[in-house]
């Protein structure tokens, strides 16, 4: 499981547009938004990396989106998994900003 704390930024006069569409997805939980109401902070959870960016390409679609900028992540239970051997084939893919820069 991996947890992110991200932005959302907004095409001006968006926001209420957008925080709804974003409750129909019970991953991503909204916190606040910027006073000039052009942000939108909010926890995303996935159950891995691929999931995550695969749900950011979703939301990105949304013509009102303008960016997701991941800030944090938190990611423990995947680390004990892999320290237990529980986990095999671990790929780190998105979360280098090399990858992103070539794309």
């Amino acid at each position: 499981m991996i947890f992110s704390g991200s932005l959302i930024t907004v095409k001006e006069n968006k926001l209420e547009d957008v925080k709804e569409f974003l409750k129909s997805y019970p991953q991503v939980e909204i916190y606040t938004s910027s006073e000039d109401k052009q942000n939108i902070v909010v926890a995303i959870e996935a159950e891995s990396d691929e999931k995550l960016e695969e749900l950011c390409n979703t939301l990105s679609r949304n013509e009102n989106i303008i960016n997701i900028a991941h800030h944090y992540f938190h990611f423990e239970e995947e680390v004990e998994e892999i320290e237990k051997g529980n986990k095999q084939n671990i790929s780190l893919k998105g979360f280098g900003k090399k990858k992103k820069r070539q794309q």
